[in-house]
Order: C-alpha cells, then sequence, then structure tokens
C-alpha cells in the first residue's frame, strides 16, 4: 500500500474511533481497532491514534461515561502491543506527562509497561525515562494542610482530597513497578552482580518515600491499616527483593551525615563513575531513607527480612541522624515519624549501655537541642508528651558517665525554665539510682555532683531572676536538695560537706526573692484596686485596665481588670508553694545538721 492509502486509512481510524468515543458506541470503537486492515495504521501511525484516544481519559469521563474510559483504555493497551515500541514509547510518554489530570497519567501506565517489555535492549533507557515521567507527576502532588489532629482523630486525615489523591496514585503506581522488580528479583535470580535496572528501580522506589508520603499520617492505628499504609508495605517489600537486606541503607546515612558536616547538605551526594549502587549522581534525598527506617523499625514492615546481625548500638548511632533530620521539620507529622523513629531504637538498648565515647558525635548535641524545640513549640500536646519521654529514655540508655556529661551540657544548653525543671528531676532519679548501688558511682559524688547539681540549683540573676517565669526549676531545685536532705544522712553523695553553697546559691536568693516579688505583686494588686473604684463603664465594669504587669520579661497585652488580677493571684499562689518549699528545705537541712 501506498503512504498515501495508508495516511488516507489512518484518518480513516482515527475519524471513526472518535465518532465512536463521542457517541458511547464502545463496540464499535473496539470492532474497528481489531479490524485487520488497520493493522498497518497501528503499526506506523501511533503516534497519530494515541493523542485521539488519549483525549477522552479526562474526569468527566470517569464521572459520566465510565464505560467510555474502560473502552480507551482497552485501545490503547491493543495500539501498544502492535505499534512501533519506540514510537509508542515517546507518544505515551508525552501523554503521560499531564500534571493535572491523574486519570490520564495512570492509563497511561499500563500501555507503557507494555512497550517497555518490548524494548528489552533498550530496557534500562526507556524504563529511565517512564520513571522520570512518575517522579515529576509524584512531586507535584500537593502535601495535605496540617490539622493538628491527636491521637485517634488522625485517621481522619485519611479523608482529606490531597491525601486522597496522594493515596490513588501511588496504588496506581505500585503495580507498575512490580513486573521490573520481578525480572532482576535477588529471589527470583542467583546473579547477585550489579545490574543497572535494579539500581535504578532501587533508587526510584526509595524517591517515592520522600515527598509527599513522608507528609503522611503513615502510623499503623491499632488493627486498623491506611490503604497508604497497605501501599507503603509494597514498596519496602519490593525493595527488599532488590537489595535483600534493607539496612544496608544505614551505610549510606553515616556517610551522607559525615559528608553533611562538612558541605552543609542533606542529602545524598556522591561523585560520579562509582559503579556502586545510588552512587552515579545526587539522587536520593536522605529524607526517604529516615522516612524508610521509621516504616521498618517503627512501624515493623519488613522487619522480619532484616538479618539479626546488626547490633542495637549501631542502629542508635546511624539512626539518630536521621531522626534529627525529621524531628527539625516544621510540619507535624513529619516530626512525630522522627519521634516514633526515636522510640523504637531507644526500645532496643538496655538502660546504662550506650557508652559515653559515643557523644563525641556532634549528632547528639543536635539531637537534643531539636528535641528541646518539639518539647517547647510543637503545637500537637501529644507531640510534646512524646518528646518529653524520649528525652528521658535517651539520657537514661548512656553508662553513667555519658549521663553526667549529657546533663552537665544541657544545663547550659537549655534557656527554657519548664524543660530545665524536668530535667532537674531526673537527675534525682539519677542520683537515686547511684545511692541505690553498693559503691556510689564517682560522677555522682562530691565536687562533681556538686558542680553538677548548681548548675540546676541557681538562679541566674539572683534574688531579682522572675520567679513566675522560672517557678517551674525553682520549684524542681528545692524538691532536689530536700530530697538529698532526707535520704543522704549518710552523706554518700557528699552533698552535706557542700549545703552551704547550695544555701547561698539557691536558698537564700529565692527567700529575698519571694519577698521582693510578693511585695511587687501585691502593690500591682492595689492598683487595680484602686483603679476599680475610679473607672468603671455604664455596666458597673471595667473594659481594660491601664496597670502594666510583666511575666517573663514580657508585658502582658491590654486586658479587662478582671483578667489582671487573675493573673497576680495565680503568681501569688505559686509565690506561696515556693515559700512552703524553701520552708520544708529548711528544716530538712537543719534537722540533718542536728543529727550530724
Amino acid at each position: 500500500m501506498s503512504v498515501q492509502g495508508i495516511d488516507d486509512l489512518c484518518n480513516e481510524l482515527i475519524s471513526t474511533l472518535s465518532e465512536c468515543l463521542a457517541d458511547g458506541r464502545t463496540e464499535d470503537a473496539l470492532s474497528v481497532i481489531y479490524n485487520a486492515k488497520y493493522g498497518q495504521c497501528l503499526k506506523d501511525k501511533s503516534w497519530d491514534i494515541i493523542p485521539s484516544v488519549s483525549k477522552f481519559l479526562i474526569q468527566e469521563t470517569v464521572d459520566n461515561s465510565p464505560e467510555v474510559f474502560d473502552c480507551c483504555e482497552t485501545l490503547l493497551r491493543e495500539v501498544a502491543q502492535k505499534a512501533n515500541p519506540e514510537e509508542a514509547l515517546f507518544e505515551f510518554l508525552e501523554q503521560a506527562e499531564s500534571l493535572e489530570n491523574d486519570v490520564k497519567f495512570l492509563a497511561m501506565l499500563k500501555p507503557l509497561q507494555t512497550v517497555l517489555f518490548q524494548l528489552p535492549n533498550r530496557r534500562r533507557q526507556s524504563l529511565e525515562w517512564c520513571l522520570n515521567v512518575i517522579h515529576s507527576h509524584v512531586k507535584s502532588l500537593s502535601v495535605p494542610k496540617s490539622y493538628r489532629l491527636e491521637g485517634k482523630e488522625q485517621m481522619l486525615l485519611d479523608l482529606d482530597p490531597d491525601v486522597c489523591r496522594i493515596t490513588k496514585i501511588y496504588m496506581g503506581i505500585v503495580p507498575f513497578y512490580k513486573p521490573f522488580v520481578n525480572e532482576v528479583s535477588l529471589r527470583q535470580t542467583a546473579e547477585y552482580k550489579t545490574s543497572l535496572q535494579r539500581e535504578l528501580l532501587v533508587y526510584s522506589i526509595l524517591h517515592l518515600l520522600s515527598q509527599p508520603l513522608a507528609f503522611l499520617d503513615l502510623e499503623c492505628h491499632g488493627k486498623t491499616s491506611s490503604a497508604i499504609w497497605c501501599v507503603t508495605e509494597e514498596l519496602l517489600t519490593l525493595l527488599t527483593f532488590l537489595v535483600g537486606d534493607l539496612m544496608i541503607f544505614l551505610e549510606y546515612a553515616e556517610k551522607r551525615e559525615a559528608e553533611g558536616r562538612i558541605k552543609g547538605k542533606n542529602n545524598f551526594t556522591t561523585q560520579s563513575g562509582d559503579e556502586d549502587m545510588l552512587s552515579t549522581e545526587d539522587r536520593i534525598p536522605v529524607v526517604s531513607v529516615a522516612v524508610l527506617y521509621y516504616l521498618i523499625l517503627a512501624e515493623h514492615i519488613q522487619l522480619n527480612e532484616v538479618p539479626c546481625i546488626y547490633s542495637p548500638l549501631y542502629i542508635f548511632q546511624r539512626c539518630l541522624y536521621l531522626i534529627v533530620l525529621l524531628i527539625k521539620y516544621s510540619e507535624e507529622l513529619v516530626v512525630h515519624k522522627g519521634l516514633l523513629l526515636a522510640n523504637a531504637v531507644l526500645a532496643m538498648l538496655s538502660e546504662g549501655s550506650v557508652p559515653c565515647d559515643v557523644l563525641e558525635s556532634p549528632t547528639h548535641r543536635e539531637f537534643v537541642e531539636s528535641l528541646s524545640n518539639v518539647m517547647i513549640y510543637c503545637e500537637v500536646e501529644d507531640f510534646r508528651k512524646s518528646a518529653i519521654l524520649v528525652l528521658r529514655n535517651y539520657l537514661f540508655k548512656f553508662d553513667v558517665k555519658g549521663q553526667y556529661l549529657l546533663m552537665s551540657n544541657l544545663a547550659t544548653a537549655v534557656n527554657h525554665a519548664g524543660i530545665l525543671g524536668y530535667l532537674t528531676m531526673m537527675l534525682k532519679d539519677m542520683i537515686i539510682n547511684a545511692l541505690n548501688t553498693a559503691v556510689m558511682p564517682p560522677y555522682f559524688t562530691g565536687k562533681i555532683l556538686y558542680d553538677l547539681i548548681s548548675k540546676y540549683c541557681s538562679l541566674e540573676h539572683g534574688a531579682e531572676t522572675d520567679l513566675v517565669e522560672n517557678v517551674d526549676q525553682i520549684v524542681s531545685a528545692l524538691n532536689l536538695i530536700r530530697f538529698l536532705a532526707l535520704r543522704d544522712r549518710e552523706n554518700r553523695t557528699g552533698m552535706w560537706d557542700y549545703v552551704e553553697y547550695l544555701e547561698k546559691s539557691l536558698l537564700q536568693p529565692v527567700r529575698v526573692g519571694l519577698k521582693l516579688s510578693r511585695a511587687h505583686y501585691k502593690l500591682k494588686l492595689q492598683d487595680l484596686e484602686e483603679e476599680k473604684k475610679v473607672v468603671r463603664n455604664d455596666k458597673g465594669f471595667i473594659n481594660k485596665s491601664d496597670v502594666i504587669i510583666t511575666v517573663g520579661g514580657q508585658q502582658l497585652p491590654s486586658l479587662p481588670c478582671e483578667n489582671k488580677v487573675a493573673v497576680i493571684m495565680s503568681a501569688l499562689n505559686a509565690f506561696d508553694l515556693m515559700e512552703s518549699l524553701l520552708i520544708r528545705v529548711n528544716e530538712c537541712i537543719d534537722s540533718g545538721r542536728s543529727k550530724s
């Protein structure tokens, strides 16, 4: 047949298909595509036929004429089987590059898969093009906004439109990978040598674990697993088929941590020319690896496939960098993954098992600082509480010297009264553990212990310290001294040798500070009472007060008089609490002195 004849026949085919699909005559469209006289057209003119059918792959067709949409998918699969694979590949890729049209993108995956199987000699390059299109579409997906839900409320996130869209795309993507993974799976072949296709698939699957997946709720709530959780389970299963041991990526995390110290970069970067997996270019966001180990260690996905050859200490050291990366994010669900991963890693360690030598890594300081920020600034209460428990578990996993070094450095690194108060409580627990031993550890006795206690049991500005702002720290410090005076009558800690210094650094300044602060707030209360007598509205209430009250160095905003009175009364109650504790502490000290 002449070229003109083929062109005329092709135009006839396209016109007939378009008319049938527009009219909803799906059986006629199928009979046309199966007609042998159009066989040459399908082989030589696929770049014209594919777009003429693909134009019907829109959401409106799915909603109003699902049978037409199904017919279009069948027609494209038929074209993929009979067309010139190289020409069809480029046309299908072009059609798949519809970032706003999810239904067309997903519909192109099956024909692309068919075409790729017809290009075994050009598989790697062709597959890479397809995966690049997938990555571009996934990257374009909107990240769900934060609703700051807590507990089981997070299950409602599955109803978010962005989450539904992401889930649908991922559920369509995973089947595309399966046959290509099976081709190079380590479970299907004994060939363990480097496979370019295997490396490409490993990179691609890891990349899918970053944005937007990292911003979704991937936690398994009880016996209920969300659809996206099941998708991640499939992704990790495919990854296991490709690499065998999923823990090998901890080595890459270690390398990126070291490189990050030098380059300040949080991604996988290597020199080109290396034949090792994932090392030919800057490919994998390190957050992908962080999410990977969150899924393995916290959600227990594929955990049973992990070889039992890795020590908990090694996993802890390598994962700490990944945990820091996650909890530094501003998005709560990413932070939550970091906290859950931290809990999982710490649960593998026994108390006192981590040697102090590992603290030489600056990652530990970054971890504590980032965790402190979560404890203070995270807007989700459950996550703040979880961060507090993580900090406690972290501290008690170290040996005695490690605990001492951490507590000593935290006293100067943390500048928040609430956290300092909590740390003081943990210091008391550490001293209790030391007292329960037959021989006192050298780091919790004598001058060394006093130097540590003095960092928590002192007022930075002496008697002029804002007691309201620092009430948590002061109460915890008073309780610590009271505990030592009652518990350590035998002076095993050596506290009694330094009690006079503690009196000068804490007890006396608190006593003077209480006197000054109580007088100041009572004066403010008198000013408010005087103001009530002269400034009232027509209903007998004061709309706002001109009396200025300062707490924590910050002037309170303009408030009604009643609100300011409530603030003052709360402060006076705090002063009463501190004073009662102070009296009790002095009594315990006096009692201990008399008995000694």
